[in-house]
C-alpha cells in the first residue's frame, strides 16, 4: 500500500469512527495520520472534528481555519465552523457568517458537480447549512429573515425524520406556524419520532391558542412516552429522592428550614389530569403552592410549597447515563426550588449553585 493509500484509509476510518461516536479510535487513527503528513488538509479536518467532539470548540475552529487556508474553495471547514459557533459557543453571528460562506461555496460547487452522487452529496450539505442559518437567524431574533430562510427550503425535502422536526421546531420559533405544522405532520405516526411529533404540535397549538388540540396532543406525547421502556440508567425511586435530598441541602438555610416538611413525590410522568389542565407532558419538575413572586406572598406573606413533584422518565429522557441523570436532578431541585422563593439564575449563580 503505498504511502498516500495508507493515509486516505487511516482518515476514511477516523471519519466513520466520529460518525459512530468513537472519539478514542477517531483520535488513534489521527495519531497514525499525523505521521505520514501533519500538514494535509484532510488530516487537518479530522484533527478539527476530533477537537469539536472532544470539547475544544475553540481550537476546533483554529483547525478549520487551517484547512479553510489550504483549500479556500471547499464549503465544509466553513459550515463545520458555523455549527462549531452555534452550538457550542452559542454565537450565531459567527455561526450566520460562516453558514453563508459555506452556502456560497455549496452552490458554486453542485454548478459544478461531475457526478449525480456529488450532486446528491451537495444537496444534503446545503441542507444541514440552511438549517444552521436559519437557527442562528432566530437567535438573533431576526425572525422574517428566519421566516424567508425557510420558505427556501421545500417541505419534505429532508429524508430523515429528525432534521424534518428540527425544520418544524424552528418554524415554529421563528412565528411561522403553518409551516412547522407542514412540516411535523407526515411524521407524526412514525414509530422513531412520534412522542417528539405529537409534543411539538401541541406546542404548535399552544402558540396558536388552542388549548383544546394542545391538550389532545400533548395526551398523545403522554401515552407514548408512557409505553416506553425505561433506559439502562433508571433509578430505584429512593435513589431518585436521595439525589433529591443531596440538592436540597445545597440551599441556603432559610429555605431549607421552610422544606422540612414538604414532601417529594417521584412520578414516571405528569398524570392524565395534570397533562387535561394543559401541563406539559415533559415537565421534569413541578413545585405546587403559592410562590414568592405571587403579589400576596411579595406583600409579606410567606411562600406556601405544598408538594414537589419530579418526573422521572422526563429527567431520564434528558440524559445518558446515571451521572447525568443526577446532574439534572440536582440542576431541577435547585432551580426550581429557587424560582419558586424568588431567586433568579443570577442568584443561583452567586451562591455557586449554578
Amino acid at each position: 500500500m503505498s504511502r498516500q493509500d495508507r493515509l486516505a484509509s487511516l482518515l476514511s476510518k477516523g471519519f466513520d469512527y466520529l460518525d459512530a461516536g468513537d472519539i478514542d479510535a477517531a483520535a488513534r487513527q489521527l495519531d497514525q495520520a499525523r505521521r505520514i503528513d501533519p500538514r494535509h488538509p484532510d488530516v487537518l479536518m479530522l484533527d478539527a472534528d476530533v477537537e469539536s467532539f472532544a470539547g475544544d470548540p475553540e481550537k476546533a475552529i483554529e483547525l478549520y481555519e487551517k484547512v479553510m487556508a489550504a483549500r479556500p474553495d471547499d464549503p465544509m471547514p466553513h459550515l463545520s465552523v458555523a455549527d462549531v459557533a452555534l452550538y457550542s459557543l452559542d454565537d450565531p453571528e459567527r455561526a450566520l457568517a460562516a453558514a453563508d460562506a459555506g452556502i456560497e461555496r455549496l452552490e458554486r460547487a453542485a454548478a459544478g458537480a461531475a457526478s449525480d452522487d456529488d450532486a446528491a452529496d451537495d444537496a444534503d450539505a446545503l441542507l444541514g447549512a440552511q438549517l444552521v442559518r436559519a437557527a442562528a437567524l432566530v437567535a438573533l431574533e431576526r425572525l422574517d429573515e428566519a421566516r424567508a430562510a425557510l420558505r427556501e427550503i421545500p417541505v419534505g425535502v429532508a429524508e430523515h425524520p429528525l432534521m424534518a422536526l428540527r425544520y418544524a421546531e424552528l418554524s415554529l420559533e421563528a412565528g411561522d406556524l403553518a409551516r412547522a405544522t407542514a412540516w411535523l405532520t407526515p411524521w407524526l405516526d412514525d414509530e422513531e419520532v412520534a412522542g417528539d411529533a405529537h409534543h411539538l404540535l401541541g406546542c404548535i397549538h399552544e402558540a396558536a391558542d388552542d388549548r383544546p388540540q394542545m391538550i389532545a396532543a400533548w395526551q398523545k406525547t403522554r401515552a407514548l412516552d408512557a409505553a416506553e421502556p425505561p433506559p439502562p440508567w433508571h433509578l430505584p425511586v429512593d435513589e431518585l429522592e436521595a439525589i433529591a435530598a443531596a440538592a436540597f441541602a445545597e440551599l441556603p438555610e432559610e429555605i431549607r428550614a421552610r422544606l422540612a416538611d414538604v414532601p417529594i413525590l417521584i412520578d414516571a410522568l405528569p398524570s392524565e389530569d395534570m397533562v387535561a389542565e394543559g401541563l406539559d407532558p415533559r415537565l421534569l419538575g413541578l413545585f405546587q403552592g403559592s410562590p414568592m413572586s405571587e403579589p400576596g406572598t411579595a406583600m409579606g406573606g410567606a411562600p406556601a410549597l405544598t408538594n414537589i413533584h419530579l418526573f422521572q422518565t422526563n429527567l431520564e429522557r434528558l440524559t445518558d447515563d446515571p451521572e447525568e441523570l443526577a446532574e439534572q436532578i440536582r440542576i431541577t431541585v435547585l432551580h426550581e426550588t429557587a424560582h419558586f422563593f424568588g431567586l433568579d439564575d443570577a442568584a443561583l449563580e452567586a451562591m455557586g449553585l449554578g
